[in-house]
């Protein structure tokens, strides 16, 4: 089946791809982590956690205040999303989720969990970690349900991005925050076989939602009360004898402490609540395990081929204003490639300046390692935003090309960018002019030719992606030395 990039003549690999490239005819088995969401500071992490803490307190604050039909309402819309394509459906796409019927299941579910009114309960996670019914698979839907209006946004820039065509469809029940409540709107979205699709950042999927109840039981609360039993040397206690008869050590199984306890989800909420240590510890190993991105593109996948294919494409593109939008869009490519995670969320605005339309590209600062990290703590350069200047010519770039680059920055955005373009006739000259302005503290520009990405494609090819951050570093130093 093809993927959203063949259906939309993007003629992109995954890699080179800010979101997860879908199959509208069928599910990925990928889901969205609400965990994952806490463990970023980009905004758009940010504002859909936001949403989700949102939705998870004004569910809880109606059931501990006895208000049914507010609880109701606010369970009413979480079915299992369609437009999305990720997870697994029982029968196509069209699942039950959480919604429709089982809004009456869940909220007496949970006015008689201990969990939910007793403040234990911090997140929308925990409803698979305490409440009867609610799985890993349904905390993925509903997160999707929650930040919807998220979701499109993110699509419409991607769409806007990489010219794919859009239409105006029903965007579908959204939280609002600000009104505590759900809405729906028109929007424009991307259409294929009459049904609307969107499309999720790949930094925000998992190939599986990282709470789990069975794990929290098995690796946590059972391997606490064993430590326990066996300090108070009681029945649960098994002594080994060694061939002399003689004690030789003394255990307690995971085993005999499974069996002794029950296995329902309240007995997991009263024991959290008794030991509100045991379930911190599991949550901070959650965020640990939630910040790592999984690779999303394939068993097969050889990136060095990737980077020998971009090496190529590269030296075909022919210098010139002629062919400036198949540069432009091949930057967009490599950027994601070389950089991600911590280049994440491009996105492309137009202008019109002197009856010439420019465009520009700024990705999110995803602070994830190395140069960008360190730039994101900087205060002196505040990059919550790396923004990007192209050039598809060989010529001097002069000081307008510069000027338009460092015009974007701002403190609240950023003073970080990255100028691309084929050669320079003075590359040292260059360099000097953006020493200039970040001696003259009007930001940071880091020119970028295209040896500089083939060097780069290069390390990649050698199995030293690593590399890529001394090739940034360096030519760090060379601009402000």
């Amino acid at each position: 089946m093809p993927h959203f990039s063949e259906i939309f003549n993007i003629n992109r690999t995954q890699a080179e791809l800010d979101f997860v490239d879908i199959t509208p005819g069928s599910d990925t088995r990928l889901y969205l982590d609400p965990y994952a969401l806490t463990t970023r500071d980009d905004d758009w992490s940010i504002a859909s956690h936001e949403m989700v803490i949102s939705f998870f307190q004004a569910v809880l604050e109606a059931v501990k205040n006895g208000q049914k039909p507010k609880a109701l309402l606010l369970l009413s819309h979480l079915g299992e999303p369609e437009e999305t394509h990720l997870g697994v459906s029982i029968d196509g796409n069209s699942g039950r989720g959480v919604g429709g019927m089982q809004a009456s299941e869940v909220y007496s579910a949970l006015s008689k969990s201990k969990a939910a009114t007793s403040g234990l309960m911090e997140d929308l996670s925990d409803f698979a970690l305490f409440i009867p019914g609610i799985g890993r698979d349904k905390i993925s839907d509903i997160t999707t349900n929650v930040i919807r209006k998220q979701l499109i946004s993110y699509t419409q820039s991607q769409c806007v991005l990489h010219d794919v065509p859009m239409r105006k469809v029903p965007s579908g029940f959204f939280w609002c925050s600000e009104s505590e409540s759900w809405r729906q709107e028109y929007v424009e979205l991307p259409v294929h076989n009459s049904a609307k699709l969107l499309l999720v950042p790949k930094y925000s999927v998992r190939y599986q939602v990282g709470v789990d109840h069975t794990q929290f039981r098995k690796m946590f609360v059972l391997e606490f009360l064993q430590a326990e039993h066996l300090r108070a040397g009681d029945s649960l206690v098994t002594t080994l004898l060694n061939n002399k008869g003689e004690v030789r050590k003394k255990v307690v199984y995971k085993k005999t402490v499974d069996e002794h306890y029950p296995t329902e989800k309240d007995f997991l909420a009263q024991f959290s609540i008794a030991h509100p240590e045991v379930i911190d510890k599991y949550r901070d190993k959650l965020k640990s395990t939630a910040s790592k991105i999984p690779n999303i593109s394939g068993e097969n996948f050889q990136e060095a081929d990737l980077a020998s294919q971009l090496k190529r494409e590269l030296s075909l593109i022919e210098k010139g204003k002629k062919h400036a939008d198949l540069y432009h869009n091949y930057c967009i490519s490599v950027i994601s490639f070389l950089f991600f995670p911590n280049l994440i969320n491009p996105k492309k605005e137009g202008s019109i300046n002197d009856g010439r339309k420019r465009i520009d590209i700024r990705y999110t600062n995803g602070k994830h390692s190395g140069f960008f990290y360190r730039a994101a703590l900087d205060q002196h350069l505040v990059a919550n935003t790396i923004h990007i200047e192209c050039k598809n010519y060989t010529n001097e770039i002069d000081n307008p090309a510069l000027d338009q680059l460092i015009g974007r920055y701002d403190l609240n955005r950023g003073r970080v960018g990255m100028l691309f373009f084929r050669e320079s006739d003075n590359l040292q000259k260059l360099i000097k002019r953006c020493g200039d302005a970040a001696i003259q503290r009007n930001g940071l520009a880091l020119p970028i030719d295209d040896n500089f990405i083939i060097r780069c494609l290069e390390h990649i090819e050698n199995n030293e992606r690593v590399k890529i951050d001394i090739e940034l570093d360096n030519l760090y130093q060379k601009v402000i030395s």
